[in-house]
């Protein structure tokens, strides 16, 4: 390969790389957006942000109908629905920029000795890590407890 063509790829990649930042950018914006909202038994509804923690809880005008185990089965159930809408919302915005990623030259394929920075970087997910010393319950962390096990009658 000549210097000029060497170049020229290059400058090539380096444009690519920009739109992708730009893309990344614009990406990052409507994830904040994103909110994922699940109801059940039509008085309980949960909605989340695009990392599924819940960000608002609305029951319905006849949730004292329900007894409490009912009302915390409902409150789990909508909150992993409700992520699982925004896992969904984010998993949608996230794959033509995965597409695009896909079928972009390795750096190693244009200089030869180059490594390969696809093999250091986390895969692109959509999911932000949480916070090291973050405390909130993720969907994924109350879908499987025992619904009524956190909200027994207290008699007080």
């Amino acid at each position: 390969m000549s210097n000029e063509q060497a170049k020229a790829e290059m400058v090539e990649l380096l444009d690519e790389m920009r739109s992708q930042l730009r893309e990344v950018a614009r990406i990052q914006r409507e994830r904040a957006l994103i909110t994922g909202r699940a109801t059940v038994r039509k008085r309980v509804t949960v909605t989340t942000d695009a990392n599924g923690i819940v960000r608002e809880v609305r029951f319905g005008s006849r949730i004292a109908d329900l007894s409490y185990a009912e009302i915390a089965d409902a409150l789990v159930r909508a909150s992993g629905d409700a992520a699982a809408d925004a896992a969904r919302q984010v998993h949608e915005l996230m794959a033509p920029l995965q597409r695009q990623r896909s079928g972009m030259p390795v750096l190693s394929d244009l200089v030869k000795g180059a490594p390969d920075i696809r093999a250091v970087l986390p895969p692109l997910t959509g999911e932000l890590p949480p916070h090291e010393d973050s405390q909130q319950l993720r969907a994924e962390d109350i879908r499987d407890r025992d619904p009524g096990a956190m909200f027994r009658e207290s008699g007080w």
